[in-house]
C-alpha cells in the first residue's frame, strides 16, 4: 500500500515537472515569436520608408530626358523654366530632336551643348538652331589639325552664322549657372589628337542630385579629368562613347560612383555596349539603363530624391 502511494506521488511530481517545463518552453517560443515579428515589422517598415524616400518627389522641378536615338546622343533637360539640350543625335531618324522638343512645349533653349562634332552627336543640330531661340551655345575648341570637314559640321557652322550666333568655347575649370542649375566643365583638360578625347565633359547639379555627361571622352581624357578633380561623384552617369571599350575606365567609374548609369545605344551591328564595360559598371552601379532596351529614359528629381521613367 505504501509502495503504491509512493508511486502515485512520484507520478504526480513528474507530471508537475513536465507541465512546468512545457509552460516555460511555450513562454520562450512565444517571446521568440514576438521578437521575430517585431524584427520583421522593423525591416518591412524600413523597406517601405526607403521605397517612399526613393520614389516620393515633392516637386518634379527637374527632368532629364535621354532620347532613344540609336547609337547617338541627345539629352534634353528642363529645370523649372530653363531648357538645355546636349547634342542632337544623328541625321536619322529625321526631325526626331526638334519634334521631341516641340512636344515638350519648348520655345527657347537657354543652353545648347555640343560635346564634340561627330555626326552622331550633331546630326540634327542645324535644324535645332534654325527652329529655336538659343541663349548660349557651347563646345570645346577643336585643334586645327583635326577640324572636321563633314557636311554636317559645315552646315551647323553655317546655320549658326546665319543667326549671328557664336560658339562659346569651354574647358576644364569653367563654371556657370543656368537658373538653379550649377554647371561645372570638367574636360577637356588639354588638347588631344582625336575628336572623342576633346569632348565636353560636364557635371550638372540641382540640389543634392548630379548628372555627369561625358560625350565620347576616351580613357586619356578621363585620366586628365581624374588628375585635375578631387571630386567626381555623381548620381547619374551618361556612359561614355555608347559603352565602348575606349571609355569608362575602372578608375574613372570608381571616382564617379554613380547610382544610375545610362547608355545611349541602338540595335545595330556595332555590338555595343561591350560586355566588359557592363561588368565594370556593375561593380559600382546597380541601376543600368539602355535606350535600346528601355527606349527614352527620363529622370525626375526635386533636388533630393530621384525616380526613373522609361518609354518601354
Amino acid at each position: 500500500m505504501k509502495l503504491f502511494k509512493n508511486q502515485k506521488i512520484g507520478y504526480w511530481f513528474a507530471s508537475a515537472v513536465l507541465l512546468c517545463f512545457a509552460i516555460v518552453l511555450g513562454f520562450a517560443k512565444f517571446n521568440k515569436f514576438k521578437l521575430d515579428s517585431l524584427n520583421d515589422s522593423i525591416q518591412n517598415s524600413g523597406s517601405q520608408i526607403n521605397s517612399q524616400t526613393v520614389n516620393e518627389i515633392k516637386n518634379e522641378d527637374m527632368t532629364v530626358h535621354f532620347l532613344n536615338v540609336g547609337k547617338a546622343d541627345c539629352c534634353y533637360i528642363k529645370c523649372k523654366d530653363k531648357n538645355i539640350l546636349i547634342d542632337a543625335a544623328d541625321k536619322e531618324p529625321t526631325d526626331v530632336v526638334t519634334e521631341y522638343l516641340e512636344r515638350q512645349k519648348v520655345n527657347k533653349l537657354d543652353l545648347v551643348v555640343v560635346s564634340h562634332p561627330h555626326r552622331d552627336h550633331i546630326g540634327q543640330m542645324s535644324k535645332v538652331i534654325e527652329k529655336f531661340q538659343i541663349d548660349k551655345f557651347i563646345a570645346a575648341k577643336v585643334p586645327n589639325d583635326i577640324v572636321p570637314t563633314s557636311a554636317t559640321y559645315e552646315r551647323m557652322l553655317k546655320t549658326l552664322a546665319g543667326k549671328n550666333m557664336k560658339i562659346q568655347y569651354v574647358g576644364s575649370g569653367d563654371k556657370f549657372e543656368i537658373g538653379d542649375l550649377k554647371i561645372e566643365i570638367l574636360g577637356p583638360v588639354q588638347e588631344h589628337n582625336n575628336l572623342n578625347s576633346n569632348s565636353v565633359v560636364m557635371r550638372i547639379k540641382y540640389g543634392d542630385i548630379s548628372f555627369m555627361f561625358t560625350g565620347d571622352a576616351e580613357i586619356n581624357e578621363e585620366k586628365d579629368i581624374i588628375k585635375s578633380n578631387a571630386d567626381l561623384q555623381s548620381t547619374v552617369l551618361k556612359v561614355g562613347h555608347h559603352g565602348s571599350k575606349t571609355s569608362s575606365s575602372y578608375n574613372f567609374l570608381r571616382k564617379i560612383k554613380p547610382e544610375y548609369a545610362v547608355i545611349s545605344v541602338g540595335p545595330d551591328k556595332s555590338n555595343l555596349p561591350k560586355e566588359i564595360i557592363l561588368k565594370r559598371l556593375g561593380r559600382f552601379c546597380n541601376n543600368i539603363y539602355r535606350t535600346d532596351e528601355k527606349g527614352t529614359i527620363i529622370f525626375k528629381t526635386d533636388g533630393k530624391s530621384i525616380k526613373v521613367e522609361t518609354e518601354k
